[in-house]
């Protein structure tokens, strides 16, 4: 339990297992992306050609999964041929008290290790999300390390309350958070109950891991939705887990209520059969975004 705990705690609704040794490793030419508006399938520069026109992109992702990084990293480069200096990166895996030294590393005013040792990268940074940063550092562009901080979000998974929380890291919770019964519950639940005997949570333990997600959700939402209100020109491309962001739940849902007027797209990941028939799973696949991506999922040994 205490495993599963910290499991969750460190980045809900993940995938952290180890990769695999070497084998024949996808690449983006073996993904199949299909447009949920025409139920065609598209390639991804004509993806990103069709989002142009909308204001905040998601990707959500499956964080194990090499493949997706890479055409995240195309999908930014399209964007920021089309957008130009307008464009924003935003990403669930730095967390706002470490914008401070992310401004500074993208400004090129601390080293690269300086700003590793401070900013809490996740364990696979340099071969997942550095790509990315270092894009946007060479092009000038913004990067908002948008989510809460994980030691928060690991005490609201624990104790169910932020109530008695120092007063320094206040500024880091967003402004308004909640975790109401619905749709994005029930989803939640499921998933927590899905086959998984050994990593069951009793009900008082489902509601406060589900707080703690909608915590990180309200914080990613309230990250876009303020630098947004500042830079009214913008056009944000945000990186998440799918779990925050299929079906324009979770942080989409959260930022859609902040701002109704915003134009919110979402990619979402999905895996490929291994006979290729996306077909069999897409009707409800395609409820999850506009654009869906399937990969052939590479499984990772299991953490030791």
């Amino acid at each position: 339990m205490k495993r599963f705990l910290k499991f969750l705690c460190m980045c809900l609704v993940m995938n952290m297992a180890d990769p695999v040794a070497e084998a024949a490793l996808p690449t983006t030419a073996d993904l199949v992306i299909v447009s949920s508006t025409d139920d065609k399938p598209v390639a991804a520069g004509q993806m990103t050609k069709n989002l142009a026109g909308y204001d905040v992109v998601f990707f959500g992702e499956f964080h194990d999964q090499d493949v997706l990084h890479a055409l995240e990293y195309d999908v930014l480069k399209q964007l920021y041929a089309i957008h130009g200096d307008k464009l924003v990166l935003s990403l669930e895996m730095f967390e706002a008290d470490t914008q401070p030294v992310l401004n500074k590393y993208l400004a090129g005013e601390v080293s690269e290790a300086d700003f590793l040792a401070d900013s809490r990268p996740w364990p696979r940074y340099q071969a997942d999300y550095r790509p990315m940063v270092e894009f946007a550092k060479t092009h000038k562009l913004p990067v908002l390390a948008s989510n809460v901080p994980r030691f928060l979000a690991a005490k609201m998974a624990k104790a169910g309350t932020l109530e008695n929380i120092e007063a320094e890291y206040r500024p880091y919770l967003p402004v308004k958070t909640s975790a109401p019964e619905g749709k994005y519950k029930e989803k939640f639940t499921a998933y927590m109950s899905k086959g998984q005997g050994k990593m069951q949570l009793p009900p008082h333990m489902v509601d406060q891991v589900f707080a703690a997600q909608c915590l990180k959700d309200d914080k990613m939402a309230e990250s876009i939705f303020y630098y947004l209100q500042n830079n009214k020109d913008k056009v944000v491309y945000h990186i998440n887990g799918c779990f925050h962001s299929d079906g324009h739940l979770g942080t989409v849902e959260r930022l859609e209520a902040l701002d109704p007027s915003l134009k919110v797209g979402v990619i979402t990941s999905k895996d490929l059969p291994a006979d290729k028939n996306y077909r069999k799973t897409y009707d409800d696949a395609k409820k999850d975004g506009e654009y869906v991506v399937y990969f052939p999922r590479v499984e990772k040994q299991e953490e030791k």
